[in-house]
This record gives C-alpha cells, sequence and structure tokens, in this order.
C-alpha cells in the first residue's frame, strides 16, 4: 500500500504533467535559480566542489558554472514532473534522449553473458531504467526486461515511491518488469537471475555508505577520495563486461547516453581499477560540462 505522503505528492504533481516539456524545463529553471540564489541550498558545498575540481578557473567562472548547475538541477526536477505523469509514447516521441554507440552495446550483449554498465549524476539520470526505447536508429538487441536498474533507497518513503513509479514510466510492461532494485537486494537479484542475460546499470559516484581499511581510493580531479565499488567487485568475479555510460545534454536541452569500454573482462582488473578508469571517463565529460552534475553531494571527503 502506497503512504499518504505518496498520494499527496501524486495529487499534486500529475495535474501539472498534462503541460508540455518546455513549461516544465522554464519552470524548473525558476525553481533552481530559487534552490541556488535563494534558499541556497547545499550552495558552500557546491561551491567547494567547483573550487577544488576547477581551481584554475576564476572566482567569476566558478560562480557562473555554479549557476548554470541550479538550473540544470531544477531542469531535472521539471523533467521529472513532466515525464512521470505522462506515458511512454509521449516520453519517445520527445526524443528527450537518444542513445549513441549501440552497436558497441549489442555486441557485448551477444557475446557475453551478462554486462555491467556503470554511471554518474550527470544529466537526467533518472532516465535510464527505460533506455531500449530509446535507440532510434540502431535497435539494441535487449528487451526492457533484460534491464535492471539500481538505485539506493531514499530515507522519504513518499520521495521513494514517487520517483520509483517515475522510472516505471519508461517500461511497457509494467506488470511484470522487476528490474529496479535497491542496491542492497542486487545480489539477492543477481542469484536470482544468474542464468538469464541482464544489463546491470549503476549509478556509483557515491561515497561508500559503509567504509572500511578495504574500501579503495581513486583519484577524482586530482584529489585522492574513496568510492563505491560494490558494483565494480561483482563485474570482477563474475568476469563481465563493464561500460562506463555519459549523458552528456545536447544544445536543444535534450541528452544522450554514450557508451564506452572499460572492459570486456572485469577478472582481468581489480576493483579499483575499473573504478579509476570510471572516474577518469567521468572527469572527461565534467571538463566539457562542468555544470552537468550533482555538486550538491560532497565529492571528496
Amino acid at each position: 500500500m502506497k503512504s499518504v505522503g505518496y498520494h499527496i505528492i501524486h495529487a499534486v504533481t500529475r495535474p501539472l504533467a498534462v503541460l508540455p516539456l518546455g513549461f516544465h524545463r522554464a519552470a524548473g529553471r525558476f525553481v533552481g535559480w530559487l534552490a541556488g540564489s535563494v534558499v541556497k541550498y547545499r550552495r558552500d558545498t557546491v561551491l567547494s566542489n567547483l573550487r577544488r575540481a576547477f581551481p584554475d578557473k576564476s572566482q567569476e567562472e566558478i560562480l557562473d558554472i555554479c549557476s548554470r548547475f541550479y538550473r540544470h538541477f531544477g531542469t531535472i526536477v521539471g523533467e521529472a514532473l513532466w515525464y512521470g505523469g505522462g506515458s511512454l509514447k509521449r516520453v519517445v516521441m520527445s526524443r528527450i534522449v537518444e542513445l549513441e554507440n549501440v552497436g558497441l552495446l549489442n555486441s557485448l550483449y551477444d557475446s557475453s553473458d551478462s554486462i555491467f554498465v556503470l554511471m554518474g549524476h550527470t544529466g537526467n539520470w533518472e532516465l535510464t531504467a527505460g533506455y531500449v526505447n530509446y535507440a532510434y536508429g540502431t535497435p539494441l538487441h535487449a528487451d526492457e526486461n533484460d534491464l535492471s536498474m539500481v538505485y539506493r533507497k531514499l530515507s522519504s518513503r513518499a520521495w521513494d515511491e514517487f520517483l520509483n513509479g517515475n522510472r516505471l514510466r519508461h517500461i511497457k510492461d509494467k506488470e511484470h518488469y522487476d528490474g529496479v532494485v535497491e542496491t542492497f537486494s542486487i545480489m539477492r537479484y543477481i542469484l536470482r537471475h544468474k542464468s538469464d542475460k541482464k544489463i546491470y546499470n549503476f549509478i556509483t559516484d557515491q561515497y561508500p555508505y559503509a567504509k572500511t581499511d578495504k574500501t579503495p581510493k581513486i583519484k577524482f580531479f586530482g584529489t585522492q577520495t574513496y568510492t563505491m565499488d560494490g558494483a565494480a567487485g561483482l563485474a570482477h568475479k563474475l568476469g563481465l563486461p563493464v561500460l562506463y555510460l555519459g549523458m552528456p545534454q545536447t544544445e536543444d536541452g535534450n541528452y544522450r547516453m554514450s557508451f564506452s569500454l572499460i572492459t570486456e573482462d572485469a577478472s582481468s582488473m581489480e576493483p579499483a581499477q575499473i573504478m579509476q578508469a570510471f572516474y577518469d571517463k567521468l572527469e572527461e565529460d565534467l571538463r566539457l560540462q562542468p555544470w552537468n552534475y550533482l555538486w550538491t553531494h560532497r565529492r571528496w571527503k
């Protein structure tokens, strides 16, 4: 049974979803401006992260990136309200996101037992769950039931239920789809589907939930920090291919999902090496679009 909070959020947001995407993006940019300039939501953390990542940039440049980040942050919220209350057909017709390098994913899918895909909080990461529907040129060889999206449960039950409902908006057969998996359940899920060919998608740029003496460190923008390595560790044990998924924003405000190879056999690399390769690719993307990232979380601890 859904929580009372979920029903309140649903009742408030669903009527707004009928409005066009352009309205939601404009409203989102305004909300982002309020969050960054008026409320100053985690602004000190954002500025601290940006100064550490881009020490060569002037204060004016840092403030400009900060402002654009908050506009982007608000836009993500607006987009979530738009697609969360609409149909899969409307999302697909909008081309809000398109896949690149589909041939690479198809080749590995055909030749491997399963695939691990690592991504960061770039673009609009909530659009990831149903990306089989975003291949407008070369179709994916996998179908939607072959994709699994691993997520971290939110402390707010209402918002967790709401966002999970949004993720399923990109799925045609919602009744039989079980691919949205909470991170602490992923091992049981993999064992349950060990005979199935799957594409496991992990957002893995966060600080470890439980740091130990064995937690690896990587370099991110030249500074060492601890990293999550659960996905890399699983891929290493299973000897599966690992891909990086970037999500740059296009000039029209939409997104591209672009795959690149980290390794065809994760057993040939240590988990820390896999994660360093992931962060190297993420850093490369952020140097091109420094505002296109979730800078509200402390990235170095």
